[in-house]
């Protein structure tokens, strides 16, 4: 199936003569380990794509819910001025600790709100789902939950027709034991590897050509999973 291509982002990107690009979301976008992180990958896709005309800033924070990403918003990414959002939130919404769990109903009015801000800035908002995670490796009741968040996510994209990448449904039909022993560091976070797969996947829909960029040796092996994955669509 062939990958649907964001043309209204593509072209503005092409038509400014300089932009930011912000990536807001929890540990799924921050940067805290080591390693080639799928906002790496985005960046230099677009790059390659568009030139060095645009600032990648990355806006995540772990542990973060959707509570906690507005209460920032005005500082970490209205500040900016961006002309995109990436957003990735509701790994964190899920956890049944009280001074985490914000319930169904809520995360969903809290993403349509941030999805509004984004758009008031003048910006396009593009909502990301969490890959799939290790359900065997989680409590049961945040698992079940984030399962529902993502349906969530879904829904949002629809009702508020808002583009979207569903890293998730990408992510299972790798299956769980190519999921659990290839592509994730432990039950909710991906390694350098499933990074790299998010980078791949993302940077498609920006119409960006990773083969065709110099030196991608380590894009390779994602490149090579993402056009098997794809193909089962």
């Amino acid at each position: 199936m062939a990958t649907e291509i964001f043309t209204d982002i593509v072209e503005r990107f092409t038509q400014l003569d300089h932009f930011r690009f912000v990536v807001f979301g929890a540990s799924n976008t921050e940067r805290y380990m080591p390693c080639l992180h799928w906002s790496d990958v985005l960046e230099v896709a677009l790059r390659y794509r568009f030139g060095r005309k645009f600032q990648m800033v990355n806006s995540g924070i772990s542990g973060n819910n959707t509570r906690e990403a507005l209460d920032r918003f005005d500082q970490d990414v209205a500040f900016f001025k961006p002309a995109c959002v990436v957003i990735t939130f509701g790994g964190n919404d899920c956890n049944p600790n009280p001074p985490k769990w914000v319930g169904f109903e809520q995360f969903e009015k809290n993403m349509v709100t941030i999805v509004r801000k984004v758009r008031d800035l003048g910006a396009i908002p593009v909502l990301q789902t969490y890959y799939a995670v290790d359900h065997s490796e989680m409590d049961p009741r945040r698992a079940d939950a984030f399962d529902e968040n993502m349906l969530i996510i879904k829904k949002v994209a629809r009702d508020e027709n808002v583009h979207l990448v569903d890293q998730n449904a990408l992510f299972e039909k790798a299956g769980a034991s190519y999921l659990r022993h290839k592509l994730l560091l432990n039950a909710m976070h991906v390694n350098q590897f499933g990074n790299t797969l998010i980078g791949v996947e993302l940077s498609s829909h920006f119409d960006c050509k990773l083969e065709a960029i110099p030196e991608n040796d380590l894009l390779l092996p994602a490149i090579a999973l993402h056009k098997r994955l794809t193909a089962a669509q």
